[in-house]
């Protein structure tokens, strides 16, 4: 129970009080749980699924679960380490997860949106630390450690028919993979049908180009899939139209086309959401929308070696992988029935040399879209539909990653930590102390503003005339600011005259020097008379030389002129 005391001092009264861990985000597998049935399970059936465990050294014996949200993850990716966790999903945002710095309570410690309003498709980490985020959007960026945004790739010009004269992407990106060889090289594909590979040192332009060839016609192939082989030598790719195709690198350079090509890999309009090359560099696993995963030699680029089926894929996103001595290859299942509230979906295991099935783990009731297993933790990683990443490991076979973060305890709060004081405002503070305003209220504060939204000027309004809105134009104008300017009617003397006090009591443009030798100026008085006089005697001879006859001295008229 809580403190007598807690009440009196103004304490929440949990303060002092003692709880128990009602979390259960980590636990260990039932044994009805490591059998792929969709039934009650036998006795035999766990008996053999145990012992398959047990021969193939599998960690998944316990889990831990990571609540991401309540929307599909489409994106995972693991440093080298093995010490952080990246997941995306529809939800648009990215998590990071240190497992170092975890405790029990499995909670992220930074989440970032990469793209407004755009899917995160795929993330990928690299040597340096530095991760690369593929999402809806026709742009790809890189993010450093600490999520803060370090490169983003340029967007093409849709107008362009040829896309080899553009500069990046035209269409939503599907799928991205780093350089294994190279740090600074990544390689990233679209449904515009084309591949690029990108120096993140470089964002104007793509290094170089490729292109999907489409089965029949002129028409572009979307790309669903890419992938370095672990050497770098080769690039594998998977269209839209069932088709996977490798590109042979020489030097630094790859050609645009394909140098193998398999057309019929998997059924016409399902999306391949996977290709990837084992580590030995002869052999690509490719995986269907048409429920079937095929083992293609590269060497002998004609027909599958293996094909294992029963394996249902309803996200485009859904990958496989191989376990750290390559010979067997993990996949996840999708449930058809998810919404329906029955099926399950499952961890399946494939042995590549025996070309066989060895075991269906139970996951979730959902679907299973990313696996990953990492060789150093020996851990797989499954990332479902209903938002939830789930660590498989084994205590006796497994090491650090999920074994950090179970055995450290949430620290207990205590009466010091809490304040009376909860938000303090201030309106000069610092931009990293202030409160993070909402997208959306930023959004419309922008939309208001004429400048920022680059709002266009609105047209004329109101009655007209003679075809024409509004009662001015260019001749009007023209009057209008020609009838302001009375220069012309000024007398020149009179207008200097008025600046004589002015220039007196402050000499702008004479020095003091010049103050007391400058001369007295005298201005002549105007005579009004005299010049009436003048005017009246010029208007009497021109009338006199308009009315002169015919044949008249013009020699009179110039002396009297003069």
């Amino acid at each position: 129970s809580a403190g007598p005391g807690s009440a009196a001092l103004g304490l929440p009264t949990e303060f002092g009080a003692k709880k128990e861990d009602s979390s259960n985000n980590h636990r260990k597998r039932q044994r009805e749980q490591l059998t792929g049935s969709t039934t009650a399970a036998t006795e035999a059936d766990i008996a053999a699924a145990m012992q398959n465990i047990k021969d193939y050294k599998l960690p998944v014996t316990n889990e831990i679960v990571l609540a991401h949200g309540t929307r599909v993850l489409s994106a995972l990716a693991l440093d080298q380490r093995g010490g952080r966790l990246l997941t995306g999903g529809f939800d648009y945002n990215i998590k990071m997860w240190d497992f170092a710095g975890m405790t029990s309570t499995l909670q992220s410690f930074r989440e970032v949106e990469p793209e407004e309003g755009h899917v995160v498709r795929q993330l990928r980490y690299c040597g340096g630390g530095k991760f690369l985020c593929i999402t809806g959007y026709r742009c790809a960026s890189i993010f450093t450690r600490d999520g803060l945004r370090e490169m983003k790739c340029n967007r093409g010009d849709m107008y362009i028919h040829d896309l080899q004269h553009t500069v990046g992407h035209v269409a939503a990106l599907t799928d991205g993979h780093w350089n294994p060889r190279n740090d600074n090289e990544f390689l990233t594909s679209s449904e515009d049908g084309t591949m690029r590979i990108w120096d993140a040192k470089i964002e104007r332009r793509s290094k170089e180009y490729m292109k999907l060839k489409p089965r029949s016609g002129g028409r572009r192939t979307p790309v669903t899939s890419c992938c370095f082989s672990p050497d770098g030598s080769m690039i594998a790719a998977a269209g839209k139209m069932g088709s996977v195709q490798i590109w042979e690198r020489k030097g630094s350079r790859v050609g645009v086309r394909a140098k193998k090509k398999v057309f019929d890999a998997h059924e016409p309009q399902t999306e391949t959401s996977c290709v990837k090359f084992a580590t030995d560099n002869r052999a690509l696993v490719s995986r269907g929308g048409d429920g079937v995963v095929k083992l293609w030699d590269v060497r002998k680029f004609r027909k599958p070696v293996a094909t294992w089926d029963n394996l249902p894929n309803l996200y485009s996103t859904s990958d496989l992988d191989f376990s750290p001595r390559g010979d067997l290859i993990i996949v996840g299942t999708s449930n058809p029935n998810e919404k329906e509230g029955t099926g399950q979906g499952n961890l399946v295991f494939l042995n590549r040399k025996k070309k066989k099935e060895i075991q269906r783990i139970r996951i979730c009731q959902s679907s299973v879209i990313r696996v990953l297993w990492n060789a150093r933790l020996n851990q797989i990683f499954c990332a479902c539909a209903d938002g939830a990443t789930r660590v498989l490991y084994d205590p006796g076979l497994s090491r650090n990653g999920a074994l950090l973060c179970i055995k450290k305890k949430a620290r207990k709060k205590s009466a010091m930590d809490f304040s009376v004081f909860q938000n303090i405002k201030n309106p000069n503070a610092l931009p990293l102390f202030a409160e993070t305003q909402n997208p959306k209220r930023l959004r419309q504060k922008k939309r208001a503003d004429p400048l920022a939204s680059k709002k266009p000027l609105e047209p004329v309004k109101g009655q007209g005339a003679m075809g024409r809105i509004g009662n001015h134009n260019l001749t009007t104008h023209l009057m209008q600011c020609l009838a302001k300017r009375e220069v012309r009617r000024d007398d020149p003397r009179d207008a200097l005259l008025a600046y004589d006090d002015k220039a007196k009591a402050d000499p702008m443009f004479y020095g003091n020097a010049y103050k007391h030798t400058q001369p007295k100026a005298i201005f002549a008085d105007a005579d009004e008379d005299e010049d009436q006089e003048e005017s009246a005697k010029i208007k009497e001879i021109k009338k006199k030389i308009a009315s002169a006859p015919l044949g008249a001295d013009p020699e009179s008229y110039r002396k009297e002129w003069k």
